[in-house]
């Protein structure tokens, strides 16, 4: 009978998630192993589970030496919960399925139903656990529960459980974890001397265009079904522009969510969430806390500088021609400088908070010992208590933010670019500190950092 520990090693992987056979030297013919011997010499090594059988009975039944690792059981990887989120009700619009990928209109984007008073506009859907796992050796891989959030109610809704609903008629502007709804200011037409700059406290939508050197401040979304030229564009929700952004490198458009349009040719773009452009991104600069995309029509960013924090993605990055373009993943500067901003704003108002408990107790002891205050002194309590709440929820939604932040500071090494057809010579790419210039055309290709070195590898 053969001694398999003369002829065989088994590994295991650092994770214990794979197992492999190696030989160390030939079997002779007229010895040559039994599947039973070899099973029971893989389950004494203590691999018992996730074994491939298929392997294992080809291997013995074939009677050849392996020149190669052998896998002999992969184990069963842990499925993390997911994360609680926040989903918009769905409301139903027109939608064409007969344009081709260079003909999308983003008009139809920018036709959102409005809401009445009293509607169902969101719900938190809850995180889940996950589904544990199990390594070769049958140890148990613990599964990641998802992630938990405050849902809060928005601008202009109420929360009932765990549901919003609109408190007014108008239009749903949605942010990550929050719903508002805000009222809508419409021009029929170009902003024009006419009409003026604007500065709302709602939904802001310009049927036309907006000429350079106009100016529009929304604290709900801003929708421009024409073109945007060197013009200042600011909103507290989302920016969708239909006919593209000729900048001028004169405008500046800045959203605390997302950017939609056709086309960015000499811009300014700042958001919060993703910028999503459907032909082209131009000699611009542009940079986005969540990804870049450059997808559904022709799907080219040449020239400028474009820095995300989690991915770029486009069908083709620089030219023939071969102008330089920048890109940046992972932190940026724009996020160092919001921390430092969020961390002397959570100081601020915990010193305010400090003080305002201070002050509520001394009401609450004087009402304690005088029985309930009268008057001015009751609506002072009152007053304070507000304030005392209001500051304890600022203080929460802050941290939540900086906790965010310290998250991204963490993933950074999951950010990549991709490009799905050519990507040209002369394209800086940078992973935090460290760089890597393109110096030959690639296709297809997905570039991340691994080990501290910037990787371009084919999809």
């Amino acid at each position: 009978m053969v001694e398999l520990e003369q002829f065989f090693t088994i590994q295991i992987s650092t994770d214990k998630r794979q197992a492999t056979l190696v030989q160390n030297e030939k079997i002779p013919e007229e010895e040559w192993l039994e599947e039973k011997a070899l099973l029971q010499f893989i389950k004494e090594h203590g691999v018992v589970y996730g074994l491939n059988e298929t392997n294992i009975t080809n291997f013995v039944t074939h009677r050849q030496n392996l020149t190669d690792p052998l896998v002999i059981a992969n184990g069963k990887p842990p499925v993390n919960g997911q994360n609680a989120f926040l989903k918009a009700v769905q409301f139903d619009k027109k939608t064409s399925n007969s344009m081709g990928a260079d003909d999308v209109n983003l008009k139809d984007v920018i036709n959102i139903p409005s809401v009445l008073e009293g509607d169902k506009i969101g719900e938190k859907v809850a995180a889940t656990k996950g589904e544990n796992g199990l390594n070769v050796l049958g140890e148990e891989i613990v599964a990641k529960t998802g992630k938990d959030f405050k849902l809060r109610a928005g601008k202009n809704t109420r929360l009932k459980e765990q549901t919003i609903y609109s408190l007014i008629s108008g239009q749903v502007s949605v942010e990550n974890k929050l719903i508002n709804v805000f009222p809508i200011y419409e021009v029929r037409g170009d902003l024009d001397l006419k009409t003026g700059n604007i500065t709302f406290v709602g939904n802001v939508t310009v049927h036309g265009n907006v000429p350079t050197g106009f100016e529009i401040k929304a604290d709900g979304d801003i929708r421009v079904t024409g073109t945007v030229e060197g013009a200042l564009l600011e909103a507290g929700g989302s920016i969708f522009v239909g006919a593209g952004i000729v900048g001028q490198n004169k405008s500046i458009i800045k959203a605390k969510q997302n950017l939609q349009t056709t086309f960015i040719n000499e811009g300014h773009v700042e958001v919060g969430g993703t910028i999503e452009v459907v032909q082209a991104i131009l000699h611009s600069t542009c940079s986005a806390e969540k990804a870049i995309v450059c997808t559904r029509g022709k799907g080219n960013i040449v020239g400028g500088s474009l820095s995300a924090n989690e991915f770029i993605h486009a069908k083709a990055i620089g030219n023939d021609m071969q102008t330089k373009t920048t890109l940046y993943i992972g932190l940026h500067e724009s996020v160092v400088l919001k921390e430092r901003e969020l961390q002397t704003e959570l100081a601020k108002s915990q010193e305010e908070f400090s003080k305002l408990g201070q002050l509520l107790k001394v009401y609450l002891n004087k009402e304690k010992q005088l029985g309930e205050l009268q008057g001015k002194e009751k609506l002072l309590k009152l007053r304070v208590l507000h304030s005392f709440k209001e500051t304890k929820d600022t203080i929460e939604i802050i941290s939540e933010q900086l906790e965010e932040i310290k998250e991204l500071m963490i993933d950074t090494d999951g950010g990549y670019i991709q490009v799905d057809n050519n990507l040209f010579p002369n394209v800086d790419v940078h992973f935090g500190k460290y760089r890597r210039k393109v110096l030959a055309k690639h296709q297809k290709t997905k570039i991340t950092i691994t080990d501290s070195e910037i990787t371009i590898s084919t999809l």
